[in-house]
């Protein structure tokens, strides 16, 4: 049996380390610092279900996750701003429209962008305080890894993870509710990122993850439509909204169409069948 040598303990610790680094660095984008505090959030509690089985105090297990997505949070509304103008112009684009038909959405969804400039040191305030609490996760690092055992075979956290994912796509395959797809979307994303730990051990794995980063993508951009769609809704005001509305939609179910055919293929075995590699031939430690 070959050892897969790896510890994703050390990787995230690797990972707050750079993302720390990062939110000093002046040549970076404010854009690109939240993005990356948000998906390296996103990453670290993947990681967390990953290390769970093995975790005898399962009350820490609880207080990590909590502590990242709190860390995401704080940048959230940030992100969303400018998320859903990217979406808005991506819906006109992908639908042929003309951008001078829904003057008064770009203008909106502008001066919420311009609002947020404004507020500049408000942004850096958050920032500066997601280092410090990147900066006290890496103090007590020590913590969690004292609390896992060592010598910990990692396969059920992948397949835990893995059936999560599972659950809820074919939950999501029955009732078709935005809520459920979303909670897909989460355990996908959470798989994709574990198995992105062993793409250089076991090289067939590759196109699994492209196939992930592909379905990913798209259950993304479904999530923004729900998004933005929801700002329209509730922004009735804006004279255009109803007839973009309608293109919303239309793009909507077709991205969840596609998505969940491409992901009935990625995730065609039930949790008991499914296997990231032949046991016999690996076996993960750290």
């Amino acid at each position: 049996m070959k050892p897969i040598i790896f510890d994703p303990l050390e990787f995230m610790k690797n990972t707050l380390s750079v993302v720390s680094k990062e939110i000093d660095e002046p040549s970076i984008s404010k854009d690109k610092k939240i993005h990356s505090i948000r998906v390296m959030s996103k990453k670290l509690r993947s990681l967390l279900y990953l290390v769970k089985p093995s975790l005898e105090n399962k009350e820490l297990f609880k207080i990590q996750k909590q502590f990242y997505k709190d860390l995401s949070k704080t940048l959230s509304e940030d992100r969303e701003i400018k998320v859903m103008h990217d979406t808005f112009v991506w819906v006109v684009k992908k639908c042929k429209l003309s951008l001078d038909d829904y003057k008064d959405i770009q203008t909106s969804l502008q001066k919420n962008i311009e609002n947020k400039t404004i507020a500049g040191p408000d942004i850096d305030q958050k920032l500066e305080i997601c280092k410090q609490s990147i900066l006290m996760a890496l103090d007590n690092f020590d913590i969690l890894k004292k609390a896992s055992d060592p010598k910990k075979d990692w396969h059920m956290g992948f397949h835990k993870t893995y059936e999560k994912a599972y659950y809820y796509l074919n939950l999501a395959l029955v009732t078709h509710d935005v809520k459920d797809i979303h909670m897909f979307r989460r355990y996908a994303k959470y798989h994709m990122y574990q198995i992105q730990l062993l793409t250089d051990h076991i090289k067939h794995l590759k196109k699994r993850e492209q196939k992930l980063d592909k379905l990913t993508s798209m259950l993304g951009r479904y999530h923004d439509l729900t998004f933005f769609e929801d700002y329209l809704h509730n922004n009735k005001n804006l004279k255009s909204s109803e007839i973009l509305l309608l293109h919303i939609i239309k793009e909507h179910r077709r991205l969840a169409k596609k998505a969940l055919k491409l992901a009935t293929d990625i995730f065609e075995h039930s949790p008991k069948k499914f296997k990231l590699f032949n046991d016999k031939n690996h076996k993960i430690s750290c």
